[in-house]
């Protein structure tokens, strides 16, 4: 939890794989398609505007049931290096089907 309350995660992992790949898979809609999820999840939509506050929006679908989405805003974009961004469920929530 950060000094103002709200929590973040900070992830940092060594890919075997050059940096502008890495940041590739991770800002284009079509590479994120490929592997975002879970096993049996797809992805068959992502909206990004990659600038710093630029939104981002990610429709997930599990193998039974409705579609669901994750949402957020980027912070910071400096390719190949550095990818900061916000994350939020959107509506409908996976778990509720409702607003978070």
């Amino acid at each position: 939890m950060t000094q103002d309350g709200s929590l973040r995660l900070r992830m940092v992992r060594v890919l075997p794989a050059a940096p502008g790949v890495v940041f590739q898979a991770l800002t284009e809609p079509g590479e994120l398609a490929k592997w975002w999820g879970p096993d049996g999840f797809v992805v068959p939509r992502v909206e990004s505007d990659l600038r710093p506050g630029g939104a981002y929006r990610i429709e997930m679908q599990p193998p039974e049931g409705a579609s669901f989405f994750l949402a957020g805003e980027f912070l910071e974009v400096d390719p190949p290096a550095l990818l900061s961004y916000t994350f939020r469920w959107g509506i409908p929530t996976p778990t509720t089907g409702r607003r978070p």
